[in-house]
């Protein structure tokens, strides 16, 4: 994880935006904190994995099985996404 200044983001965004893609995480700081990290657009954010896994546990417990059929795990996980 690698830390720059505002002032270091704005000289070198597009070095730190390829720096991200290819994997590494990069933090933005002002005045010293962390206020801005620069990640992949197409990484899902918390927000969506915590959106998604609700989605799923309601369909297991829809099944009442306790289990993911496989044929509909992908079906399952993205359902409502296009909204």
């Amino acid at each position: 994880m690698a830390n720059y200044s505002v002032a270091t983001t704005k000289d070198r965004l597009s070095s730190l935006i390829e720096k991200a893609l290819a994997g590494e995480e990069v933090i933005i700081t002002n005045r010293g904190k962390p206020a801005a990290r620069i990640v992949p657009a197409d990484r899902l954010s918390a927000t969506d994995i915590g959106a998604a896994t609700a989605r799923l546990r309601q369909r297991i417990r829809q099944t009442g099985s306790g289990a993911i059929p496989v044929r509909h795990f992908s079906d399952w996980l993205y359902e409502g996404e296009a909204d």
